[in-house]
C-alpha cells in the first residue's frame, strides 16, 4: 500500500524525502486503521506535502467524513474525482478516484444547507462568522452547504453587530439563519448615555428621574445581559450534546454493541466527537455566562450606594470574547 501511495518519480525529490512520505503514508495507514482519524488527517497531509497521491487525498477526505466534515471531505473528494492518471498509474490510485464518486453522492445527502440574511444592514459594512471562521460577504446571502451539528453565526462591524445566533442542523436540513443588527453593538461605537430628559405626550419636558442610573448600574445591566445571553447559548449546547449522545447510543446498540464493526463505529464516534464539542462550547458559554451574571449583581449593588457621575459602558462580543468595556 505504501508503494502506491508515493509510487510517481519525482527527479526533484531526495532519496530522504520520498523515504519520508513513504514513512509518513505508513503510520497513516495504520492510524486510520485504528480510527485515530486526526492523526490519520496530519500524517497523509505531510506525505501529500512531499509527494501528491490521490490515494493520500482519499485516506485525508474519509477521516474528514468520520469526523463529521463534510463539506471538507466532500470538497476532496470533488478534487480527486478530477485526478488525471497516467496510463501505468497504480491500482490504488486508480481506486481511490473511481471511490470518490461514491463516497461524494452518499456525502451529497447526509449534508445540510444554511443561507444567512442580514437584517437592519449591508452585508459589505459587517463581518459574518460562522463558527467564528469569516464568511465572504458575496457569499452571505447565498444557500451553501454546512456540516450537521450546532453551529453559532454572528455579525458585527463599525455599523452595528448581532447578537449569536446558535442553530442545529440535521443532515439534509435546509435554514435560513437571520442576523438583525443593533448599532448598539457596532464596534467603537461610543458609549451609549442615557437622555438627561424624556418628552411627554404633550411635547413637553419632564424632571429626570428621581433615582438617576449611574456608571456602575449601567455596568450591571449590561453585564447581566450578557450573562443572559450566555446561559441561553450554553442551554443550546447542552441540548445538542443531548441530542448526539442520544444518537450515538442508538448507533451503537443498532450495529452491534461491542461487537460493531469498525466501519459502524466510525459514525459513532463521529457522534461522540460532536456531543464532546458541544459539551465543551457549554461549558464555557456558562462560565461566561454566570461570571456576568455574578459581575452585574455586583455592579448593581454597588451602583445603588454611589451618586451619578459621568459614565458610559459598551458590551462587546469578539469573535473568540466577550465582555463590557466603558469609563464609570
Amino acid at each position: 500500500m505504501a508503494v502506491c501511495l508515493v509510487a510517481p518519480s519525482v527527479s526533484a525529490l531526495s532519496d530522504e524525502e520520498r523515504s519520508g512520505a513513504r514513512a509518513a503514508a505508513n503510520q497513516g495507514v495504520e492510524a486510520f486503521e485504528q480510527q485515530r482519524w486526526a492523526d490519520a488527517i496530519e500524517l497523509f497531509s505531510r506525505a501529500e506535502a512531499v509527494v501528491h497521491s490521490p490515494v493520500h487525498l482519499s485516506f485525508i477526505a474519509q477521516s474528514e467524513r468520520k469526523l463529521g466534515h463534510l463539506v471538507k471531505a466532500s470538497e476532496l473528494f470533488n478534487r480527486i474525482k478530477r485526478e488525471p492518471l497516467q496510463a501505468n498509474a497504480p491500482k490504488a490510485q486508480a481506486d481511490a478516484v473511481s471511490n470518490a464518486s461514491v463516497q461524494l453522492e452518499e456525502i451529497m445527502e447526509q449534508l445540510a444547507y444554511v443561507e444567512i440574511e442580514i437584517k437592519g444592514a449591508n452585508a459589505r459594512d459587517l463581518t459574518v462568522t460562522t463558527d467564528g471562521i469569516v464568511v465572504p460577504a458575496v457569499l452571505v446571502s447565498v444557500r451553501r452547504p454546512i456540516d450537521p451539528g450546532t453551529h453559532v453565526f454572528k455579525a458585527h462591524g463599525t455599523v452595528g453587530g448581532s447578537v449569536p445566533v446558535a442553530a442545529n442542523f440535521k443532515s439534509g436540513e435546509r435554514k435560513l439563519i437571520e442576523l438583525v443588527i443593533d448599532p448598539r453593538l457596532a464596534s467603537g461605537a461610543p458609549p451609549v448615555a442615557p437622555s438627561a430628559a424624556v418628552a411627554e405626550s404633550n411635547g413637553t419636558e419632564r424632571e429626570p428621574s428621581s433615582l438617576p442610573v449611574n456608571g456602575l448600574q449601567i455596568a450591571g445591566y449590561s453585564a447581566l445581559g450578557v450573562g443572559v445571553v450566555g446561559a441561553a447559548l450554553g442551554t443550546v449546547f447542552v441540548l445538542g450534546a443531548k441530542s448526539k449522545g442520544d444518537k450515538a447510543d442508538q448507533a451503537y446498540e443498532a450495529c452491534g454493541g461491542a461487537a460493531c464493526p469498525s466501519e459502524d463505529r466510525g459514525y459513532v464516534q463521529s457522534l461522540e466527537d460532536d456531543q464532546a464539542r458541544n459539551k465543551t462550547f457549554a461549558a464555557v458559554s456558562f462560565g461566561v455566562g454566570g461570571a456576568a451574571i455574578a459581575t452585574g449583581i455586583t455592579l448593581l449593588i454597588l451602583g445603588g450606594k454611589q451618586k451619578p457621575a459621568s459614565a458610559g459602558i459598551q458590551p462587546f462580543l469578539g469573535d473568540r470574547s466577550i465582555g463590557l468595556k466603558g469609563a464609570f
